[in-house]
């Protein structure tokens, strides 16, 4: 008797400690009908009013002011909680809460963990509550899980959204610092209420039914100018990107590089080109060195021959011409597409090194995208990437373009170096798979033959390869069969 004493005073005396609250709106979600009520957060604890919630339950009560007591009922059973007390009686069964109820203007205030303990003991209803939420649901009613994700993919920010139900959103600008996004389902369970991602365009991403409407609150900067929502896997994946104005990009390859092409200013028929917009990706990057020797890794010579070929084709061209890593970067393979499809790339084209087994091989290889993939199934794929699979029939709007620049490029690198045999080839490639332009895979070389390795590496070399890839850039722009 004595520790329930002492539990007691201890209760009453942390109840005074509470010493500032603020107010937020709660949402309690029922199989037919939701109350949003004003919760207490007091000293980092939730608290409802409890007298609301058993109206909307239908179960009766009894407010004792003189005793400082709120009795409620239901058959036989009996429920009784004290003013600034933490101790509550179930049919004179004693039940200690982690923080008191307490009593203020007329309310009842009751840590969240009272439902659970107290009214679920009462009523037979099942109330679910995760700490650090803002909701509550109570009996059979259903909450599809969402997932939220932010990532910096080049220039562009995107937010992903994954959710066990097809959903529909409303995406309205409300000033040039917020964006929100209405989904048409509530309730909804956040597996986070908020994901936190400071890049330059993006501050957090936020869950919000505080009015009892689902929506998802973005904190971007006034640079954004545009939002662009695409829908996969049937609307159940959404994926927000947010980009500045496009602009060109003027970065030019590090001094000591010797240029890549005599010419200096864009050809005078620049105007009638249907490439304006050129994507190069340097395959690899970070912990993913690719294939590699002990002098080097591709890695390494992609990026090198991208930042030469992105001079030559500005230079020559006069085109846009955007890196998808300018740094040794990681990126998956839709990281790499997704630049090309959010600025509208006309070509796309990613650079690798080949490496054989036999040191004898000697040829390279344009690739283009298997006309049959993903027909029959989707293809093995690690969990990161099976989320963006939705997209993995983009290619085909285009593949007519990539064949034709695949075989427009095997033409000039063979005029242009004609002792690499360079060869149109298919195969279901990830990294080609969602792009919506004409895209291919150029692999250059052998670096398991050490003649081809020293090769790859040779200034002079480099630029007679760049040059003939800019020759047919150009051819390609001019053909019927480039992207409008």
């Amino acid at each position: 008797m004595k520790k329930v004493v002492i539990a007691g005073l201890l209760a009453a005396f942390g109840a005074a400690l509470f010493l500032s609250a603020a107010d937020t709106s709660f949402p309690i979600y029922f199989p037919n009908s939701k109350l949003l009520v004003k919760a207490d957060v007091m000293n980092r604890t939730v608290y409802l009013p409890v007298k609301e919630i058993v109206q909307q339950m239908g179960v009766p009560y009894t407010d004792a002011i003189a005793l400082e007591t709120l009795t409620m009922r239901s058959g036989s059973n009996r429920l009784v909680v004290t003013k600034n007390s933490a101790l509550i009686s179930y049919n004179d069964q004693i039940i200690l809460l982690p923080n008191p109820i307490l009593r203020e203007d007329n309310r009842w205030l009751a840590p969240a963990e009272f439902l659970t303990m107290g009214l679920t003991r009462l009523t037979g209803t099942e109330f679910r509550y995760r700490p650090g939420t803002s909701r509550i649901f109570a009996g059979n009613i259903e909450a599809p899980e969402l997932e939220m994700n932010a990532q910096t993919l080049g220039p562009i920010t995107r937010v992903t959204l994954r959710c066990a139900v097809p959903i529909t959103l409303e995406v309205k600008r409300e000033d040039p610092t917020k964006a929100v996004l209405t989904i048409d389902h509530t309730p909804l369970d956040p597996t986070r209420e908020r994901v936190d991602h400071r890049d330059r365009l993006l501050h957090s991403v936020a869950f919000d039914d505080s009015d009892g409407q689902s929506k998802i609150v973005l904190d971007m900067v006034r640079e954004v100018a545009d939002l662009r929502v695409t829908s996969a896997e049937n609307n159940r994946v959404y994926f927000i990107d947010l980009s500045r104005t496009p602009e060109p990009l003027t970065a030019a390859p590090p001094a000591a590089e010797p240029p890549a092409a005599a010419a200096t200013k864009p050809d005078a028929v620049q105007a009638e080109r249907k490439v304006r917009v050129v994507v190069i990706d340097p395959g690899h990057g970070g912990m993913d060195t690719g294939a590699k020797t002990a002098a080097f890794a591709e890695k390494d010579l992609t990026l090198t021959l991208a930042r030469k070929l992105r001079a030559a084709l500005q230079s020559r061209l006069g085109a846009t011409v955007l890196l998808t890593r300018d740094s040794d970067a990681s990126m998956n393979n839709e990281a790499r597409s997704a630049v090309a499809n959010n600025n509208q790339a006309n070509l796309f084209i990613s650079l690798h090194v080949g490496y054989s087994p036999n040191e004898a091989d000697s040829g390279s290889s344009v690739f283009v995208m298997k006309e049959d993939f993903g027909e029959s199934s989707a293809p093995a794929s690690s969990a990161r990437d099976r989320l963006f699979l939705p997209w993995y029939l983009g290619y085909r709007m285009h593949r007519p373009g990539s064949t034709a620049a695949a075989s427009i490029l095997e033409e000039e690198l063979n005029k242009g170096i004609p002792a690499w045999k360079f060869t149109v080839r298919t195969a279901p490639l990830a990294v080609l798979s969602s792009a919506t332009m004409p895209s291919l895979i150029l692999e250059v070389g052998n670096l398991n033959n050490p003649t081809s390795a020293q090769t790859l590496v040779d200034s002079g070399f480099q630029t007679r390869l760049v040059n003939s890839i800019v020759d047919g850039v150009q051819k390609f722009s001019e053909s019927p069969q480039a992207a409008n």
